[in-house]
């Protein structure tokens, strides 16, 4: 049987290592028996030794083929993992599949957008947000606050009751008029029945130094009344 087989010996008489491939070892094998053989020595005698080798040797042989047909290699050799997987079991998953896992955040476009899309909000926002109303208290007297070498100036103030004439004369013409309310960019100025009522100043371009209507803050201009 081929666990009661000296390999070790068969490479050895053959002048092989263990690990070797199955056709070094079945060139190696006839070339020895080819070799030993009787038939080679002609007339001379037998010689009871050379035969008996000769024999292991086969037997050796014929055990080795046993096991490689039984285990998938030489022995002596390292064993071999066979992977025997049904490619319908495991099928490798399409490109198009691949494409579709792919997050949609991490998607080229949308990562371009992102910032783009940032920027439009932070400008609505600003746009949108209206003016704080100057503070009637200050740590630094304005003439300290001023600086160096600058002169005074005056500064365009608005406040309730107002004329046109008046608004004109401190912010000069508007960029457009809708109704009763002159409109400079972004900031506005409203009027009733000649007088002004309500305005925002816009920090984008703001109306100058002007006070806080009173009450609540001023509201966003609205074509709905005009």
């Amino acid at each position: 049987m081929a666990s009661e087989t000296d390999f070790l010996d068969m490479y050895r008489t053959l002048g092989l290592r263990p690990g070797c491939g199955l056709p070094e070892l079945k060139q190696a094998y006839r070339r020895h028996v080819s070799r030993m053989h009787p038939d080679r020595r002609g007339d001379a005698p037998v010689d009871p030794v050379a035969a008996a080798r000769l024999q292991r040797l086969i037997a050796q042989y014929d055990a080795a083929m046993a096991f490689e047909r039984e285990h998938g290699r030489l022995p002596g050799s390292a064993t071999r993992v066979r992977f025997a997987v049904p490619e319908s079991v495991m099928p490798l998953p399409a490109a198009s599949t691949l494409r579709q896992r792919r997050p949609a955040w991490r998607h080229p476009l949308v990562t371009l957008l992102l910032p783009v899309l940032a920027l439009v909000v932070l400008g609505w926002d600003m746009l949108g947000r209206p003016a704080l109303a100057p503070s009637t208290t200050s740590d630094v007297p304005a003439e300290e606050a001023r600086p160096l070498g600058a002169t005074a100036t005056p500064v365009a103030r608005l406040s309730l009751g107002m004329t046109r004439d008046d608004v004109r004369e401190a912010l000069g013409e508007p960029s457009s008029v809708h109704g009763e309310r002159w409109e400079y960019g972004p900031s506005w100025v409203r009027f009733d029945d000649g007088r002004v009522v309500d305005w925002y100043s816009s920090p984008l371009r703001s109306l100058g130094a002007v006070t806080a209507t009173p009450g609540t803050p001023p509201s966003m201009p609205s074509d709905a009344g005009n």
